[in-house]
């Protein structure tokens, strides 16, 4: 598609991007984690774009994010009818990005299962994320138009019941979720936990084998935060982008984060200008392999940006 990406980019934020070459297909691999847990793993370039999962609870089932549109939720609520007919009673957002909750309306339309996210999601929806959406529809309408119909059908809201309103009420189900562990990929990122069988649905919190999105995130915080994720006693992580992973996998991506850190540092201890510490990075030997490389300016950028704050 030919229109300009720095415009897309602006208005949309990186990850629809990813949906220029989506296929009309939602494109996703369920993986069967344990007895009652499954992952739906988004396809390298398809509709879907962020992963998400649900569980299979006594007497209804959660799910942990719905993926890029609404027809990818629709898919990811086939394959949860494909396991059980117990209802569908609760939609955790991990945050507030497009790709983990626009397919909500999968899920709420009927008003049978509550949609639960932290405070600071909901205000992102509110301020962010539906401004950009409305924007989205003004600007590319013709552009997208493979994904008109989607978009045109979304229905995003900021109808969530926040973890604080809802924890007391519905601690059976919801006993299960960690909610922050600290600031990261944004500052309301949410965990879930299942104890029994030592998984946890990560969300954007964990890249596998990816660049990360980090136009929301806060750099500086992130590596520690990860480091609570790894003090949980979990052995199995459902990220947000990229293959089901392990310990060290996380591992693997905190040393990102801090080789990131260690690269941009020296340059604004010197003074440069972002623009060529920008310009003149590249990215390290051990993450040359990772998906969206087109990131790593960004990444660069933001860290940047972040040191240059503790300077003031």
């Amino acid at each position: 598609m030919k229109y300009g990406r720095n415009l897309v980019l602006s208005v949309l934020g990186p990850w629809w991007l990813l949906l220029q070459s989506a296929p009309a297909s939602p494109g996703a691999e369920v993986v069967r984690l344990a007895e009652g847990v499954y992952a739906r793993i988004a396809e390298p370039d398809g509709e879907a774009v962020g992963n998400a999962g649900f569980v299979v609870l006594e007497s209804g089932v959660l799910v942990f994010d719905t993926h890029a549109t609404p027809g990818a939720g629709e898919a990811l609520r086939a394959e949860v009818r494909k396991v059980t007919n117990l209802p569908i009673r609760f939609v955790v957002n991990s945050h507030f990005h497009p790709d983990h909750t626009h397919g909500n309306q999968a899920f709420s339309a009927g008003g049978t299962a509550d949609v639960l996210a932290s405070t600071q999601t909901r205000r992102d929806i509110l301020q962010k994320d539906i401004p950009a959406m409305n924007r989205s529809l003004a600007v590319v309408r013709e552009q997208l138009a493979r994904l008109q119909k989607d978009l045109l059908a979304a229905r995003t809201s900021a109808d969530y019941a926040t973890l604080r309103d809802q924890i007391a009420q519905r601690q059976k189900f919801l006993d299960r979720m960690v909610g922050l562990l600290g600031r990261g990929h944004t500052d309301g990122d949410v965990v879930l936990v299942l104890p029994d069988t030592k998984i946890a649905f990560a969300g954007d919190l964990f890249f596998n084998s990816a660049l990360p999105a980090a136009q929301d995130a806060f750099l500086l915080d992130w590596s520690e935060t990860l480091g609570a994720l790894l003090d949980l006693d979990v052995e199995t992580f459902v990220p947000g982008h990229g293959p089901v992973g392990t310990r060290a996998d996380v591992q693997r991506f905190r040393r990102y984060l801090d080789d990131l850190r260690s690269l941009v540092e020296p340059s604004v201890a010197k003074g440069l200008a972002m623009e060529q510490v920008v310009r003149e990075a590249r990215v390290p030997d051990d993450y040359a392999g990772f998906r969206f490389q087109s990131f790593f300016p960004a990444n660069v950028q933001k860290m940047y940006l972040e040191l240059k704050a503790l300077q003031a």
